[in-house]
C-alpha cells in the first residue's frame, strides 16, 4: 500500500481584493466568484485509489489558506510516497514553487503534476525535475499506474534527458466510486452572494462534450473529445449521500454540457421530485441541447441557475470559431429559461475571429437583450493545445490586441452591472453585513481596473 498526498493547492493569485482560487481540473481557470469550491478531481481520485487498496489524503490549502511551507510539512509529518500537484494555466511557476519547497522537506517523495497545459506540454516540469511524472489528462488511471510502477498509459516522465509519454486511455467511468466527501471539511465550501444555499459542493453526471469542436476551447485535452455519462444509480446514490449524510445545500455541476442526454436529465428531475429531494443547484450547458419541457423539469427539480456560452453576438464570429450554434437558438434558449424561472449566466467571449470593435463594443446590448441575470464577459482564450492558439502562431493578425480586447471587455462590464435596476436588484439580495462588504469589493475593483 502506498500514501498519496492530493493537494488542492493555495494560489497566488488575487481578485476583488481577495484570494483568487483556482480550479485544478480540465478548465485551468478561476473558480466562480473567486471563491473555493471542492476538487471534485481530487474527490474522485481519492475513492479510487481507496478502492484499490492505497491511501490517500487531500491537503485543502485553498479553502483554509494554507501557505506552501505548511503544505510541505503536513506532507513530511504523514510521510508520504507521492504528492500530486494539480496545476492551471495560472499557477505554474508559483505550483513548481510547492513542488520545490515539498523536495525540500520530504527528499524522497515522487512529485506528480496535472492540469490541461502539462497534459499539453509535459516538459513544462519535466524538463527542470519539478515532476517526477505528469498525469496526462484525467487522475484516477495515471496516478494508479504510477503508484504500481506502470508508465505506458496516460503518464509523462523523462528518462536520461528525454521526455516520454504513454498512451492515452480514458478511464471507465463506470468504475470510478463515489468522490470521497470523508476526506474534506465539506462545511468550509460556503459563497457570498451567488448562491441560494450553503455548503455547496460539485458534482457531475458527465464527462466530456458532445459538440467539442471550438477552436478555443481546452476541454478535449482531458475528455479526448469523447463523452461519457455516469449511470442513475450511482448519480442518486451520490445525490442522497450529499443530501442526507452531508446535509449540502447546494450543488453546484461541473458537467460541461449538463444537458447533453437529456433522457439522463429527466431521470435525475424525476428522482428528485418524487423523492422530495430538497437541494439547489445550478448547471452549465450549451443552448442548443435545452428545450422548454426540459428546463421547466429542472426548475421544479431545484435548479435555479443555468450558464449558457453564448459567447458572441456575430452568427460569423460563431461560425468561424466552430461553436456550432446561432443566435436565434441563443434567444430561444435565454427565452425559456427564464420562462421557466431559471436565473441565467450569461458568458461571452470578445475578441475571436469574426468580431469588430463594433461587435464588441455592443456585446452588452446583447447580453441585456437575452435578459440573463449575469454575466461574464471574458477575453478570448488563447491557450497552447487548442486549435485557435495554433491559428495565432501563423498568423497573429487573427486577433484584436489583447489591451484592446480588455477595454471593450470592462465596458460591457460596466454597461451591464452598474445599471441603477441591476444594482438595486443586488442590494435586495444582501443577507448580512458580509454580502455588502463583497458586493462593494467588487464594485470598486471593476471601477478601478476600468480607471
Amino acid at each position: 500500500m502506498s500514501k498519496i498526498a492530493l493537494i488542492d493547492p493555495f494560489g497566488p493569485r488575487k481578485a476583488y481584493f481577495r484570494h483568487c482560487h483556482l480550479l485544478r481540473d480540465w478548465s485551468g481557470a478561476g473558480t466562480p466568484g473567486y471563491i473555493p469550491i471542492p476538487s471534485l478531481d481530487l474527490l474522485y481520485t481519492a475513492a479510487y485509489l481507496r478502492k484499490h487498496g492505497h491511501e490517500a489524503k487531500i491537503i485543502e490549502a485553498s479553502v483554509k489558506h494554507w501557505p506552501h511551507e505548511k503544505v510541505a510539512k503536513n506532507i513530511k509529518a504523514d510521510n508520504f510516497d507521492f504528492a500530486l500537484i494539480p496545476s492551471s494555466y495560472y499557477s505554474l511557476d508559483d505550483d513548481k514553487y510547492l513542488a520545490k519547497v515539498i523536495r525540500e522537506n520530504t527528499p524522497r517523495i515522487k512529485i506528480i503534476f496535472s492540469g490541461p497545459w502539462v497534459t499539453h506540454d509535459p516538459s513544462l516540469v519535466l524538463s527542470d525535475n519539478s515532476a517526477d511524472f505528469v498525469a496526462l489528462g484525467e487522475y484516477e488511471l495515471p496516478c494508479l499506474n504510477i503508484i504500481r510502477g506502470d508508465y505506458s498509459e496516460n503518464i509523462a516522465y523523462r528518462d536520461n534527458g528525454n521526455v516520454f509519454c504513454g498512451k492515452r486511455k480514458l478511464v471507465n467511468i463506470g468504475e470510478l466510486a463515489i468522490p470521497a466527501r470523508d476526506l474534506i471539511d465539506n462545511r468550509a465550501y460556503r459563497y457570498a452572494v451567488f448562491n441560494k444555499r450553503n455548503p455547496v459542493t460539485t458534482m457531475t453526471i458527465s464527462r466530456g462534450c458532445p459538440h467539442s469542436k471550438c477552436k478555443f476551447c481546452h476541454a478535449f485535452l482531458f475528455t479526448l473529445k469523447e463523452i461519457r455519462y455516469r449511470d442513475i444509480d450511482s448519480i442518486t446514490e451520490e445525490i442522497n449521500e450529499i443530501v442526507f449524510k452531508y446535509k449540502i445545500g447546494e450543488i453546484l455541476f461541473r458537467d460541461q454540457a449538463f444537458t447533453a442526454n437529456r433522457e439522463l436529465v429527466f431521470k435525475i428531475c424525476e428522482y428528485m421530485i418524487s423523492n422530495n429531494i430538497d437541494i439547489a443547484w445550478r448547471v452549465t450547458t450549451r443552448v442548443d441541447l435545452v428545450d422548454k419541457e426540459l428546463l421547466a423539469l429542472m426548475h421544479r427539480a431545484g435548479c435555479y441557475q443555468i450558464s449558457f456560452g453564448f459567447e458572441s453576438s456575430s452568427q460569423k464570429s460563431l461560425d468561424l470559431n466552430n461553436k456550432g450554434i446561432t443566435l436565434e437558438q441563443s434567444r430561444l434558449a435565454a427565452r425559456w429559461a427564464k420562462e421557466a424561472g431559471i436565473e441565467i449566466l450569461g458568458l461571452f467571449m470578445l475578441g475571436m475571429p469574426g468580431d469588430t470593435q463594433d461587435s464588441m463594443a455592443d456585446l452588452h446590448k446583447f447580453a441585456l437583450g437575452l435578459e440573463v441575470d449575469y454575466a461574464q464577459f471574458n477575453e478570448v482564450y488563447l491557450v497552447p493545445g487548442v486549435p485557435l492558439y495554433d491559428e495565432y502562431m501563423k498568423d497573429k493578425t487573427i486577433l484584436f490586441p489583447s489591451d484592446l480586447i480588455k477595454k471593450y471587455a470592462m465596458l460591457s462590464y460596466l454597461k451591464f452591472y452598474f445599471r441603477p435596476g441591476f444594482i438595486l436588484k443586488q442590494l435586495g439580495r444582501i443577507r448580512s453585513p458580509g454580502d455588502l462588504m463583497f458586493l462593494m469589493k467588487v464594485g470598486v475593483d471593476a471601477f478601478l481596473s476600468y480607471f
